[in-house]
């Protein structure tokens, strides 16, 4: 017989807890003892993300406490303490939140941020994901897509990815480091910008859209256009040339507005998006709790207890939702 601890921790681990369940993890890990079960949960929950075509990404247990140390600015703490096993719960939770951000591969290579978009109907992933990248750009993934790219890019003149589907795109500037994604034939080039690539296709169409900034896009023989804010370049291998429009961003990129990028972002900040995403209010008793900084990420997929639970635990405040107002507590930051 299945062991119901562990099978609650690995619905926990995969985000299918129900808010009732949710508390009953965190109790359970907050009274501490349950080690072997939360090991076992997390070893089970491998099998979801390694599919046939990647068997061997694995759960990347050290990344996930090296990213505790981070959020919390402590040094690497003991398993039969019972505050970690309460941060350790919030942070698996936050980490499959993002996405694949805390799993990496057996072997040397580009990381996948999700599974390759050639599946059946039956078992296409439905969900969106984010991606921190080494340089401090980051992407939030569409539907079915992925991202390759390296774990570092130290050393290198180009910082450059590869994209198959679709991703919205948020880099750091680094004029002396040119950001190049390639989709099939087509590479687009920038310095410091914000916008959408559309390449489920990829060998056949890809089409690019600015939000912010200047983006230079080409293919194998020569540059097709230099786009700026809410133009839109499409190019179709049956055409014999792209087309170059004007085109409303907001809405190219309507798909990505439910989801939560909280990145290196105040609680003050945070509480607004969480306001605007669920039309519930905000309070703060504590005023020194506004300038709290974290970094999360909730997709389409998470409801407000979901966010409120992650959110207090991994900087220590309480939110409490009630009549339609969140109310924030806490020591400050």
């Amino acid at each position: 017989m299945e062991n119901p601890i562990k099978q609650l921790f690995v619905k926990f681990i995969l985000n299918r807890c129900s808010p009732q369940e949710i508390a009953e993890v965190k109790e359970m890990v907050s009274s501490g003892g349950y080690e072997q079960e939360w090991f076992e949960a997390m070893e089970e929950t491998e099998k979801e993300f390694a599919n046939a075509d990647h068997q061997s990404l694995i759960i990347n247990e050290e990344g996930i406490f090296d990213k505790i140390n981070t959020t919390i600015g402590t040094k690497r703490p003991f398993f039969n303490t019972k505050r970690i096993w309460l941060v350790a719960a919030a942070l698996v939770f936050l980490a499959m939140s993002i996405g694949l951000l805390l799993i990496k591969p057996e072997v040397e290579g580009p990381r996948l941020a999700e599974v390759n978009n050639e599946k059946s109907e039956e078992t296409k992933d439905t969900t969106h994901k984010w991606v921190k990248l080494p340089d401090g750009s980051s992407v939030q993934l569409n539907v079915d897509s992925y991202l390759e790219y390296p774990e570092s890019f130290g050393g290198k003149a180009l910082r450059e990815v590869r994209l198959t589907g679709e991703a919205y795109f948020d880099i750091k500037h680094d004029a002396k480091h040119p950001f190049v994604i390639y989709t099939g034939k087509i590479k687009t080039t920038v310095l410091g910008t914000a916008f959408n690539i559309n390449a489920y296709h990829v060998n056949e169409s890809v089409t690019v859209t600015v939000t912010r900034g200047k983006v230079k896009v080409e293919d194998e023989k020569k540059v097709l256009a230099v786009l700026t804010p809410d133009q839109q370049l499409a190019w179709n291998v049956k055409l014999p040339e792209p087309t170059k429009v004007n085109v409303k961003a907001e809405t190219v990129v309507e798909w990505k507005k439910h989801d939560l990028i909280m990145d290196d972002m105040s609680m003050e900040n945070a509480a607004q998006m969480i306001a605007d995403r669920y039309g519930v209010k905000i309070q703060f008793k504590n005023e020194k709790v506004k300038n709290c900084r974290f970094t999360a990420a909730f997709l389409n997929r998470n409801d407000i207890n979901q966010v409120l639970s992650v959110v207090g635990d991994i900087t220590g405040s309480t939110l409490t939702l009630k009549d339609n107002l969140v109310t924030i507590d806490g020591p400050g930051c």
